[in-house]
Protein backbone atom coordinates (compact mmCIF):
# COMPACT_ATOMS: atom_id res chain seq x y z
CA UNK A 1 0.00 0.00 0.00
CA UNK A 2 0.90 3.31 -1.16
CA UNK A 3 0.92 5.71 1.98
CA UNK A 4 -0.89 8.76 0.59
CA UNK A 5 1.10 11.69 1.87
CA UNK A 6 4.26 9.71 -0.56
CA UNK A 7 2.16 9.88 -3.62
CA UNK A 8 1.03 13.60 -2.51
CA UNK A 9 4.72 14.71 -2.27
CA UNK A 10 5.57 13.24 -5.58
CA UNK A 11 3.00 14.99 -7.47
CA UNK A 12 3.88 18.25 -5.69
CA UNK A 13 6.62 17.91 -6.80
CA UNK A 14 6.20 16.80 -10.38
CA UNK A 15 7.70 13.31 -10.54
CA UNK A 16 6.34 11.57 -13.20
CA UNK A 17 5.05 8.19 -12.79
CA UNK A 18 6.63 5.11 -15.19
CA UNK A 19 4.04 2.82 -17.18
CA UNK A 20 6.40 0.10 -18.15
CA UNK A 21 5.57 -2.00 -21.09
CA UNK A 22 6.57 -5.75 -20.81
CA UNK A 23 7.70 -7.68 -23.94
CA UNK A 24 10.85 -5.70 -25.31
CA UNK A 25 11.46 -3.04 -22.39
CA UNK A 26 11.49 -5.62 -19.07
CA UNK A 27 11.84 -8.94 -20.51
CA UNK A 28 13.17 -10.41 -23.98
CA UNK A 29 10.88 -10.38 -26.60
CA UNK A 30 7.31 -12.52 -26.38
CA UNK A 31 7.79 -16.37 -24.88
CA UNK A 32 6.46 -19.46 -26.41
CA UNK A 33 3.59 -20.41 -24.36
CA UNK A 34 2.34 -16.81 -25.01
CA UNK A 35 2.03 -16.99 -28.37
CA UNK A 36 0.96 -20.38 -28.45
CA UNK A 37 -1.72 -19.33 -25.77
CA UNK A 38 -3.18 -17.20 -28.87
CA UNK A 39 -3.25 -19.94 -31.36
CA UNK A 40 -4.77 -22.16 -28.82
CA UNK A 41 -7.48 -19.53 -28.22
CA UNK A 42 -7.57 -19.05 -32.00
CA UNK A 43 -8.37 -22.92 -32.87
CA UNK A 44 -10.34 -23.92 -29.74
CA UNK A 45 -12.75 -20.67 -28.92
CA UNK A 46 -13.05 -19.15 -32.44
CA UNK A 47 -12.63 -22.47 -34.07
CA UNK A 48 -10.69 -21.24 -36.65
CA UNK A 49 -7.40 -24.17 -37.31
CA UNK A 50 -5.09 -22.57 -39.64
CA UNK A 51 -5.44 -19.12 -37.82
CA UNK A 52 -1.88 -18.07 -36.17
CA UNK A 53 -0.41 -15.41 -34.35
CA UNK A 54 2.51 -15.55 -36.93
CA UNK A 55 0.35 -14.44 -39.40
CA UNK A 56 0.36 -10.72 -38.15
CA UNK A 57 3.45 -8.03 -37.69
CA UNK A 58 2.31 -7.81 -33.76
CA UNK A 59 4.80 -5.75 -31.76
CA UNK A 60 3.12 -3.08 -30.10
CA UNK A 61 -0.61 -4.46 -29.91
CA UNK A 62 -2.57 -5.33 -27.29
CA UNK A 63 -3.61 -8.71 -27.11
CA UNK A 64 -7.62 -8.24 -27.68
CA UNK A 65 -6.56 -6.21 -30.66
CA UNK A 66 -3.91 -9.02 -32.13
CA UNK A 67 -6.97 -11.79 -32.03
CA UNK A 68 -9.33 -9.37 -33.62
CA UNK A 69 -6.55 -8.72 -36.13
CA UNK A 70 -5.97 -12.04 -36.58
CA UNK A 71 -9.56 -13.58 -36.78
CA UNK A 72 -10.25 -10.53 -39.61
CA UNK A 73 -7.45 -12.53 -41.94
CA UNK A 74 -10.26 -15.34 -41.29
CA UNK A 75 -12.95 -13.54 -42.04
CA UNK A 76 -14.67 -13.06 -38.44
CA UNK A 77 -15.93 -10.07 -37.73
CA UNK A 78 -15.24 -7.58 -35.02
CA UNK A 79 -18.00 -7.77 -33.71
CA UNK A 80 -17.75 -10.99 -33.59
CA UNK A 81 -14.42 -11.40 -32.25
CA UNK A 82 -15.66 -9.11 -29.11
CA UNK A 83 -18.19 -11.48 -28.41
CA UNK A 84 -16.30 -14.11 -27.40
CA UNK A 85 -13.38 -11.96 -26.15
CA UNK A 86 -13.50 -12.80 -22.08
CA UNK A 87 -14.04 -16.50 -22.97
CA UNK A 88 -10.43 -16.29 -25.25
CA UNK A 89 -8.36 -14.21 -23.07
CA UNK A 90 -9.42 -16.65 -19.94
CA UNK A 91 -8.72 -19.80 -22.44
CA UNK A 92 -5.24 -17.98 -22.75
CA UNK A 93 -4.38 -17.79 -19.54
CA UNK A 94 -5.23 -21.19 -18.41
CA UNK A 95 -3.41 -21.97 -21.53
CA UNK A 96 -0.31 -19.75 -20.27
CA UNK A 97 -0.72 -21.10 -16.73
CA UNK A 98 -0.05 -25.12 -17.96
CA UNK A 99 2.45 -24.35 -20.21
CA UNK A 100 4.42 -21.64 -18.74
CA UNK A 101 7.53 -24.07 -18.00
CA UNK A 102 8.12 -24.33 -21.66
CA UNK A 103 8.72 -20.16 -21.35
CA UNK A 104 12.13 -18.11 -21.01
CA UNK A 105 11.59 -14.87 -18.66
CA UNK A 106 15.07 -13.30 -18.95
CA UNK A 107 15.01 -9.74 -17.98
CA UNK A 108 16.86 -7.59 -20.31
CA UNK A 109 19.81 -5.16 -19.54
CA UNK A 110 19.38 -2.67 -16.75
CA UNK A 111 16.25 -3.45 -15.88
CA UNK A 112 16.96 -4.57 -12.19
CA UNK A 113 19.17 -1.09 -11.45
CA UNK A 114 16.48 1.68 -12.66
CA UNK A 115 13.10 -0.56 -10.84
CA UNK A 116 15.14 -0.78 -7.62
CA UNK A 117 16.29 3.02 -7.65
CA UNK A 118 12.49 4.07 -8.57
CA UNK A 119 11.25 2.05 -5.74
CA UNK A 120 14.30 3.21 -3.34
CA UNK A 121 13.19 6.80 -3.79
CA UNK A 122 9.15 5.63 -3.27
CA UNK A 123 8.06 6.09 -6.75
CA UNK A 124 5.62 3.86 -7.90
CA UNK A 125 5.78 1.72 -10.24
CA UNK A 126 2.99 0.28 -12.58
CA UNK A 127 2.70 -1.64 -15.98
CA UNK A 128 1.06 -0.52 -18.65
CA UNK A 129 1.49 -3.65 -21.26
CA UNK A 130 -0.76 -5.36 -24.15
CA UNK A 131 -0.37 -8.59 -21.91
CA UNK A 132 -3.55 -10.19 -20.69
CA UNK A 133 -3.27 -9.41 -16.84
CA UNK A 134 -3.05 -12.47 -15.52
CA UNK A 135 -0.20 -13.61 -17.65
CA UNK A 136 1.34 -9.98 -17.22
CA UNK A 137 1.37 -10.36 -13.89
CA UNK A 138 2.91 -13.70 -13.58
CA UNK A 139 5.64 -13.10 -16.46
CA UNK A 140 7.12 -10.59 -14.08
CA UNK A 141 6.53 -12.75 -11.03
CA UNK A 142 8.73 -15.54 -12.97
CA UNK A 143 11.35 -13.01 -13.95
CA UNK A 144 11.97 -12.15 -10.27
CA UNK A 145 10.83 -8.38 -10.56
CA UNK A 146 6.89 -9.03 -9.44
CA UNK A 147 7.64 -7.07 -5.58
CA UNK A 148 8.55 -3.93 -7.88
CA UNK A 149 5.53 -3.50 -9.38
CA UNK A 150 2.05 -1.30 -7.71
CA UNK A 151 -0.26 -1.31 -10.40
CA UNK A 152 -0.95 -2.10 -13.71
CA UNK A 153 -3.20 -1.42 -17.08
CA UNK A 154 -3.09 -4.64 -19.06
CA UNK A 155 -4.50 -5.56 -22.88
CA UNK A 156 -7.94 -7.73 -21.65
CA UNK A 157 -9.18 -4.31 -20.17
CA UNK A 158 -9.78 -2.25 -23.31
CA UNK A 159 -9.40 -2.69 -27.16
CA UNK A 160 -7.33 -0.11 -27.60
CA UNK A 161 -3.74 0.77 -26.11
CA UNK A 162 -4.36 4.52 -25.24
CA UNK A 163 -7.55 3.40 -23.47
CA UNK A 164 -5.14 1.54 -20.77
CA UNK A 165 -4.11 5.13 -19.95
CA UNK A 166 -6.48 5.98 -17.94
CA UNK A 167 -7.11 2.17 -16.79
CA UNK A 168 -3.70 2.90 -15.38
CA UNK A 169 -4.40 6.40 -13.52
CA UNK A 170 -7.85 5.04 -12.01
CA UNK A 171 -6.29 2.27 -11.15
CA UNK A 172 -3.11 4.10 -8.93
CA UNK A 173 -5.88 6.80 -7.86
CA UNK A 174 -7.91 3.93 -6.18
CA UNK A 175 -4.83 2.67 -4.55
CA UNK A 176 -3.35 6.33 -2.95
CA UNK A 177 -7.03 7.79 -2.49
CA UNK A 178 -5.23 10.91 -4.05
CA UNK A 179 -6.26 12.09 -8.07
CA UNK A 180 -3.31 12.12 -9.95
CA UNK A 181 -3.49 14.26 -13.11
CA UNK A 182 -2.30 12.43 -16.49
CA UNK A 183 0.47 14.52 -16.98
CA UNK A 184 2.26 12.77 -13.89
CA UNK A 185 2.36 9.69 -15.80
CA UNK A 186 4.55 8.66 -18.43
CA UNK A 187 4.84 5.39 -20.79
CA UNK A 188 8.17 3.37 -21.12
CA UNK A 189 7.91 1.31 -23.99
CA UNK A 190 10.13 -0.32 -27.02
CA UNK A 191 7.63 -0.01 -30.30
CA UNK A 192 6.37 2.63 -32.05
CA UNK A 193 2.96 1.83 -30.85
CA UNK A 194 3.88 2.38 -27.32
CA UNK A 195 4.69 6.11 -28.97
CA UNK A 196 1.50 6.66 -30.68
CA UNK A 197 -0.31 5.60 -27.60
CA UNK A 198 1.49 8.05 -25.64
CA UNK A 199 1.01 10.76 -27.78
CA UNK A 200 -2.94 9.49 -28.71
CA UNK A 201 -3.79 9.92 -24.31
CA UNK A 202 -1.70 13.08 -23.96
CA UNK A 203 1.52 11.67 -21.91
CA UNK A 204 5.17 11.71 -22.46
CA UNK A 205 7.00 8.49 -23.69
CA UNK A 206 10.64 6.91 -22.77
CA UNK A 207 11.18 4.90 -25.58
CA UNK A 208 14.18 2.24 -25.65
CA UNK A 209 15.90 0.39 -28.08
CA UNK A 210 15.68 -3.56 -26.57
CA UNK A 211 13.11 -4.48 -29.24
CA UNK A 212 12.35 -5.21 -32.06
CA UNK A 213 13.28 -1.12 -33.09
CA UNK A 214 16.37 1.10 -33.20
CA UNK A 215 17.51 4.51 -31.88
CA UNK A 216 16.60 5.57 -34.82
CA UNK A 217 13.50 4.25 -35.70
CA UNK A 218 11.75 5.34 -32.02
CA UNK A 219 13.58 8.83 -32.56
CA UNK A 220 11.71 9.34 -36.27
CA UNK A 221 8.16 8.40 -34.65
CA UNK A 222 8.59 11.48 -32.17
CA UNK A 223 9.67 9.59 -28.63
CA UNK A 224 10.44 12.11 -25.69
CA UNK A 225 13.56 10.34 -24.90
CA UNK A 226 14.89 7.62 -26.70
CA UNK A 227 17.66 5.28 -25.47
CA UNK A 228 19.77 2.11 -25.90
CA UNK A 229 18.90 0.32 -22.85
CA UNK A 230 17.22 0.60 -19.40
CA UNK A 231 21.39 1.32 -18.65
CA UNK A 232 21.17 4.83 -18.86
CA UNK A 233 19.31 5.00 -15.16
CA UNK A 234 20.07 9.06 -14.79
CA UNK A 235 18.79 9.92 -17.93
CA UNK A 236 15.36 7.92 -17.14
CA UNK A 237 15.21 9.48 -13.41
CA UNK A 238 15.69 13.16 -15.09
CA UNK A 239 13.28 12.57 -17.19
CA UNK A 240 10.86 11.28 -14.56
CA UNK A 241 11.80 14.77 -12.91
CA UNK A 242 13.20 12.44 -9.99
CA UNK A 243 16.71 13.86 -8.73
CA UNK A 244 19.39 12.21 -9.50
Amino acid sequence: MIREPSIQKLVAHGVKIPLFDIDGTLLEGINKPHLDAFDYALHTVYKQPTASVSELNFHGMIDTQILIEILKIHGISEKEAKRKMDEATQTMVSYFENHKESGEFILLSGVKPILKELQARQVPIGLLTGNVEQIGWKKIKLAGIRDYFTFGAFGNLAFKRVDLIKVAQERLQHITGTEIPLKHFAIIGDTPLDIACAKAGGIEVIAVASGNFSVDELEKVGADLVLQSLHEKNKILEFLNIQC
